[in-house]
């Protein structure tokens, strides 16, 4: 009797060079990455290559250093060894090109729901030492990208939680 379940078509695989590895050119590559807090390695010798167009999930137990390898490749902290790049640039040489190429959110919004959504944009210009005039074009340029201008007067506490972040 034939089986009642349907096989699911298979996507079709990356096409690999003759050394194995995918020849899109990466979004993210460390070799080597290393972190320690005094005594205690956080990070001992991460390797990863992630292709640009892919979708990539760090997955570990607390403690891993999930939050740490992010924190190096966003800029936020350095790491003691080994090497990183992000979108072409050098996490430790170029640190304003990986700020310029990504966006980073976390498990949480940073928004203060006191605050309308132009009001916390308007907040980080603010914190990111833009100039006035700049802060409002920049904001004012992000509500239109994000399809959100008509909710520039809302306040964030209104917000869903994807909008938020």
């Amino acid at each position: 009797m034939p089986s009642p379940v349907m096989p699911m078509p298979m996507p079709m695989p990356v096409p690999r060079n003759t050394q194995g590895t995918d020849p899109r050119p990466p979004a993210v590559s460390t070799a080597y990455l290393r972190k320690s807090y005094g005594d205690k390695t956080v990070l001992d010798g991460i390797d990863l290559r992630i292709p640009a167009g892919t979708v990539f999930a760090l997955l570990g137990p607390n403690g891993a250093g999930k939050t740490t390898t992010v924190q190096i490749l966003s800029t936020l902290i350095s790491a003691d060894g080994g090497h990183a790049q992000v979108a072409g640039h050098d996490v430790a040489g170029s640190p304003d090109g990986v700020r310029a190429a990504i966006g980073v959110t976390g498990q949480f919004a940073a928004l203060d729901d006191l605050l309308t959504a132009e009001e916390n944009l308007l907040l980080m210009a603010d914190l990111l030492h833009l100039g006035k005039a700049e802060g409002r074009a920049r904001a004012e340029e992000l509500l239109a990208r994000f399809d959100i201008a008509d909710a520039a007067k809302q306040r964030a506490a209104l917000f869903s939680g994807g909008t938020r972040r």
